[in-house]
């Protein structure tokens, strides 16, 4: 067994090999690594004032999106969606935490409070495609124009995961067709 470490939520995982996705934050394997060549103080950045308006953006969309997911995970006609929807709440959540700690910001206290949806698994569900797309998007605008490394890394690498989370969504729907 050993000890491997993700370089973008920075928690631990303890498994024979490192996992294909960090079980946390979801970012690739190749961001987890052993523990030993995990760098300290990988998160002691200096954001521009621009830098620091896109991680206030990405903790406000994360926040927004944790909320959602904790509203669609109330649902209980559909325990699979559910139980999906609440797990992606919380790698959301993990986000938002990431983004916290490069602005050195105190997480939002409102943050694992469920927010409203529709109410209906379809509509949801494409709200939150939309929802996954515009951060994928806005990630990738972010990391083009970030001047430090780490910040260009994590969005980077947040934005790969919020692309999967679109192709679950594309799974979540033939799920309530």
């Amino acid at each position: 067994m050993k000890l491997y470490r993700c370089r973008i939520c920075g928690d631990t995982y303890l498994g024979s090999e490192a996992p294909s996705h960090c079980p946390f934050c979801g970012a690739h394997r190749a961001l987890i690594v052993d523990t030993t060549e995990f760098p300290s103080g990988i998160n002691d950045v200096q954001p521009t004032e621009s830098e620091l308006a896109d991680l206030n953006a990405s903790i406000e969309l994360e926040r927004a999106n944790t909320r959602f997911y904790l509203g669609m995970a109330l649902r209980k006609e559909n325990e699979a969606l559910s139980s999906g929807y609440k797990r992606l709440a919380k790698v959301e959540a993990e986000h938002c935490g990431i983004f916290c700690k490069l602005a050195k910001v105190a997480k939002p206290a409102d943050l694992m409070e469920p927010g409203e949806t529709s109410g209906d698994w379809k509509t949801d569900i494409e709200e939150s495609l939309g929802r996954e797309k515009r951060a994928s998007s806005l990630y990738d605008e972010f990391a083009a124009r970030a001047t430090g490394e780490r910040l260009k890394e994590v969005w980077e690498a947040i934005s790969a995961v919020e692309a999967d989370h679109i192709e679950l969504d594309k799974v979540a729907l033939t799920l309530v067709d």
